[in-house]
């Protein structure tokens, strides 16, 4: 054992081995300094293979190295990791004994290495097709044997041991050591590519971070943040939970000087868990009992934490987080929804989003909603969507009960989509008149001094041939059936008022007897002859605004109705 100060000049040149415990039985034993030392198996296995008989070796190894039951020195020791492993002169995965097959594979590697050193002038910065055009010059066993041997690598526990990845990712050198076969990390990680055969999420995030050229061409280049490390690694295996968190916080590129997330195995549990959640997402109060449930709801964290972000904040947090992780999380219906409805800052969200993210950026009835209920800036926004997505812009009976809560711009709002959509609000007018069977043709809905002609006249027909002036009305007046939001307890107190006032003898006598048995029975029977009464009045008025030749020829009804719906009075001639 030597004592070593990792900030002098004058360290002894090491190695550092990563490797995996193999469990916590402690069943061989090695000699320290003269007395015995119990360790595991596979580390036992590990020095026998790296011992040499004609050179002295240098090698820190965990196991070794630290205390292991000493909390303290442990948190300590944690977070020299990185310099530990970064000053190594080389890091030695050991990834455990031999067969057959891996000899092979590690051989067909082994030359590949011989002939790109002796051959390939430059050949560290080769792209994967040169390699790939080298590989085929390569004289080896059938592909079949070598894609069996690297399956049998890459099921190794190293690549599923969470501490291995801090070990690899700040090597400088490093070379996978399988019994008595060892190649460079850099060719390794090329296997894969040049065999034929697709590694797991998991594997391929750790051959990924091997050093080499090709490192600085994956995404460890771009998005090493402590949120996507958790997500990438989230399979990762550790004896102790709280790893999880502590093996990544040496390569993260945001949590490395974080106090709240210093290594500290004095800490419980879900006090690391809760930590971690307020460093990535804020202060809030989520509690998760296991770390497995903590890393399976990152994403759902993420996107909820997103859409607060683009429906309250402004656009340069909104981009802060698009670079931090949102290459991790696909852009949703509910994240554009709610940049959409940001009232002050939606138009300059909205243009950041479909500038960064524009393969994903759709808008959908959902995203048009939001826009016609921004009382901030609806028409920027809308505008905006019709510049760049007309094609998409959606106009349905819900965007107009959007509209409808927008109390400041309601009309403004319809008046806007007529010009763009009058085909469109039309149809929705239709349907509104002909929701219901019984009105499919004008003369079942108007009761008198409507001319036969008239009355013979389907409302398609009606709608059809009004002025955009009586259609803009007609959506006013059906604006509280559209949006299902009758004041009923009003309704129920005027609801006689309009039968004795405004029907005449034939109708009251049938009318009256249904509000009779209404009120007489349950609330709910009242309520719904009363909403039903409203909505029928409401529609006959529409269609003989349609066809009166003036607002002034309205009768008192109709513009009862217009008054009880909270409609502004019309004057003649609108």
């Amino acid at each position: 054992m030597y004592q070593a100060y990792l900030d002098g000049d004058d360290i002894i040149p090491y190695d550092a081995l990563s490797y995996t415990w193999g469990g916590t039985d402690k069943t061989s034993t090695v000699i320290v300094n003269g007395k015995y030392l119990d360790v595991t198996a596979n580390l036992y296995s590990a020095l026998r293979h790296l011992r040499s008989e004609t050179e002295d070796k240098v090698l820190w190894v965990d196991a070794i190295c630290i205390d292991q039951n000493n909390k303290r020195e442990r948190g300590h020791q944690v977070q020299q990791m990185c310099k530990i492993y970064s000053q190594a002169e080389k890091v030695i995965v050991w990834l455990g004994q031999a067969t057959r097959e891996t000899d092979l594979l590690l051989e067909s590697l082994q030359r590949l290495e011989n002939l790109s050193t002796r051959d390939g002038h430059g050949y560290r910065y080769w792209e994967l097709e040169q390699w790939t055009q080298f590989w085929l010059s390569v004289p080896k066993n059938p592909d079949s044997e070598l894609r069996y041997g690297l399956g049998l690598l890459l099921s190794r526990p190293w690549f599923r041991r969470v501490w291995i990845l801090q070990e690899i990712a700040n090597a400088k050198k490093a070379s996978i050591l399988c019994g008595t076969k060892s190649v460079r990390a850099h060719t390794f990680a090329l296997a894969p590519s040049l065999i034929g055969i697709k590694p797991e999420r998991h594997c391929r995030a750790v051959l990924d971070i091997m050093p080499g050229s090709l490192r600085e061409k994956t995404w460890w280049a771009e998005n090493r943040d402590l949120y996507n490390l958790l997500l990438k690694f989230s399979e990762s295996e550790a004896s102790d939970p709280r790893d999880k968190v502590y093996a990544l916080l040496g390569i993260s590129s945001d949590a490395q000087d974080t106090d709240s997330l210093r290594p500290d195995y004095r800490k419980g549990l879900h006090e690391v868990i809760q930590d971690t959640s307020s460093f990535l997402f804020g202060p809030r109060d989520v509690k998760y009992g296991t770390m497995p449930d903590f890393l399976a709801n990152l994403t759902s964290r993420s996107v909820t934490t997103f859409v607060d972000l683009a429906k309250m904040s402004d656009v340069n947090e909104v981009d802060h987080f698009l670079k931090r992780r949102g290459l991790e999380v696909p852009l949703s219906e509910d994240m554009i929804e709610a940049a959409a409805a940001n009232e002050g800052y939606g138009l300059e969200i909205m243009s950041l989003l479909l500038r960064e993210r524009g393969m994903e950026f759709t808008v959908t009835e959902k995203v048009v909603r939001a826009a016609a209920g921004n009382r901030g800036n609806w028409q920027g926004i809308m505008s905006f969507l019709l510049q760049y997505r007309r094609n998409e812009f959606t106009v349905t009976k819900g965007v107009i009960e959007a509209a409808r809560g927008n109390t400041t711009s309601t009309m403004d709002i319809i008046n806007f989509l007529l010009q763009e959509f009058e085909e469109t609000i039309r149809s929705i007018v239709v349907e509104e008149l002909t929701s219901d069977s019984r009105y499919q043709r004008a003369g079942d809905v108007i009761w008198d001094n409507i001319s036969f002609a008239d009355a013979r006249r389907s409302i398609p027909d009606i709608v059809r041939e009004a002025s955009l002036k009586r259609i803009r009305t007609a959506v006013e007046m059906l604006l509280p059936i559209l949006g299902a939001d009758v004041d009923m307890e009003r309704m129920e107190r005027v609801a006689p008022l309009y039968v004795r006032a405004n029907v005449d003898m034939e109708e009251k006598e049938r009318v009256a007897p249904l509000y009779v048995r209404a009120t007489a029975g349950k609330e709910g029977r009242m309520r719904s002859y009363a909403s039903e009464w409203a909505q029928t009045r409401c529609r006959q008025s529409v269609v003989r605004l349609l066809l009166e030749p003036s607002a002034s020829s309205i009768p008192s009804w109709t513009r009862a109705i217009a008054g009880y719906l909270r409609l502004s009075p019309r004057r003649p001639g609108t």
